[in-house]
C-alpha cells in the first residue's frame, strides 16, 4: 500500500464531520498566520490552549451531557460558585489546599447530583432543570463573594495557574490533556460511554436492552459537574483572583466547541477528538478577533454565528441519514 492509498483509507476512517472541522482549523490556522506571522510560534499556541484549558474542560463534559440528548445551562455560573466557594473557603482555613481543591470537586460533583436527579427522578426537561440551577448558583456566588476582592497567593495555586512543566508546557494545558484522556476512556472504554450512546440515540430502547437510564443519566451529569469544577480550579488559579464573573462566556464557548467539534445537539453522536479539534477553532478565532481589537461584543456575535451554523450542519447532516436509512 502506497502513501496515497493510506492516507485515503485513513480518512475513510475518520468520520466527515470531523475532517470538516479539522479544515476548518487548518484554514483558520492559515489566515491567522497571514494576519499575524507569529501565529504559528510555539509560544502562541500554548499560550492559545492555555487561554482555552478551561473552556475545554467545560466542553468535555457538555459533549457528555449533549449525547445524551441534554443541555448544561448552568455550567457558567456553576464554575463562578464553584470557584468562588472554594476559594473564599480556602482563604478563611488560611490558605488550606485540601478545602480548594476538594471543596471544588465536591461542589461540582453535587451540582452535577442536583442536576442529573431534577431530570431523571423530577423529570424536569433539562433546558428548565439547568436554567434554574444557573439562578442558584448565580445566588450563591454573590452571597459568597460579598463584593470583596480576595486574591490566591499559595504557590501551588500560582504554579497551577502559570507554572509550566518542565518549563515548557503550561500547568492548564497539561490538566486539560489530563481530563481529555479521563473523558476519552470513560466514552470509550467503559459502560458508562456505551450508554451514553444509547441513551442519546432511544431512551426507550436503551432500557430495555437493560440499560439503567436513570442511573447512568445522573452519571453523566456528575461527569459534567466534575469537568465544571476543574475547568473552575484552573480559572480561578490562572486570575488568582476571586470574582463573580470569572465563568463570562465559558459555558457558551463549551457548547460550541463540542457541537462544532461534531456532537449532535439531537444526542447519540460526539467524541473527545472532535471536541478538542472545536475547542482549538473557538481558540484561534478568538486570538484572531484579539489580535484584529475586535471589541468582545462582536467577538460574541461572531462565535454565536459560527454555532448557528454548525447547528444548522448538524440538523442537515441528520436529515440526509435518515433519507439514506
Amino acid at each position: 500500500m502506497d502513501k496515497k492509498e493510506g492516507l485515503r483509507v485513513l480518512c475513510r476512517k475518520i468520520p466527515r464531520n470531523r475532517l470538516i472541522s479539522l479544515g476548518i482549523l487548518v484554514l483558520l490556522m492559515v489566515a491567522a498566520t497571514v494576519m499575524n506571522p507569529a501565529f504559528l510560534t510555539a509560544d502562541n499556541l500554548l499560550g492559545i490552549l492555555a487561554q482555552n484549558s478551561a473552556r475545554g474542560i467545560l466542553a468535555l463534559g457538555a459533549t457528555f451531557v449533549l449525547m445524551t440528548g441534554g443541555i448544561d445551562l448552568a455550567a457558567e455560573n456553576g464554575l463562578t460558585m464553584i470557584a468562588v466557594v472554594a476559594s473564599v473557603s480556602h482563604i478563611m482555613t488560611g490558605e488550606n489546599l485540601l478545602v480548594l481543591f476538594g471543596g471544588c470537586l465536591i461542589l461540582g460533583a453535587a451540582l452535577g447530583c442536583v442536576n442529573g436527579l431534577l431530570i431523571t427522578r423530577l423529570r424536569l426537561l433539562p433546558f428548565v432543570a439547568t436554567l434554574a440551577m444557573m439562578s442558584i448558583a448565580q445566588g450563591i456566588t454573590l452571597f459568597a463573594s460579598e463584593g470583596k476582592i480576595m486574591f490566591l497567593n499559595h504557590p501551588v495555586t500560582v504554579f497551577i495557574g502559570s507554572g509550566k512543566l518542565f518549563h515548557i508546557i503550561p500547568m492548564p494545558v497539561v490538566i486539560f490533556a489530563g481530563m481529555c484522556v479521563v473523558a476519552y476512556i470513560l466514552l470509550n472504554k467503559t459502560k458508562m460511554g456505551t450508554a451514553v450512546y444509547a441513551l442519546g440515540g432511544n431512551k426507550e430502547a436503551a432500557e430495555y436492552s437493560g440499560i439503567q437510564v436513570k442511573r447512568e443519566e445522573t452519571k453523566v451529569y456528575i461527569f459534567d459537574g466534575i469537568c465544571v469544577a476543574v475547568a473552575a480550579l484552573v480559572t480561578v488559579c490562572r486570575v488568582g483572583q476571586i470574582s463573580p464573573n470569572l465563568g463570562e462566556g465559558a459555558g457558551m464557548d463549551a457548547i460550541a466547541a463540542a457541537v462544532i467539534g461534531g456532537t449532535s445537539t439531537l444526542g447519540g453522536r460526539g467524541s473527545i477528538g472532535g471536541t478538542v479539534v472545536g475547542v482549538c477553532i473557538i481558540g484561534v478565532i478568538i486570538n484572531a478577533l484579539t489580535f484584529l481589537n475586535v471589541p468582545v461584543i462582536a467577538q460574541d456575535a461572531a462565535k454565536g454565528l459560527i454555532i448557528i451554523f454548525a447547528v444548522i450542519f448538524d440538523a442537515l447532516g441528520n436529515r440526509a441519514r435518515r433519507v439514506k436509512e
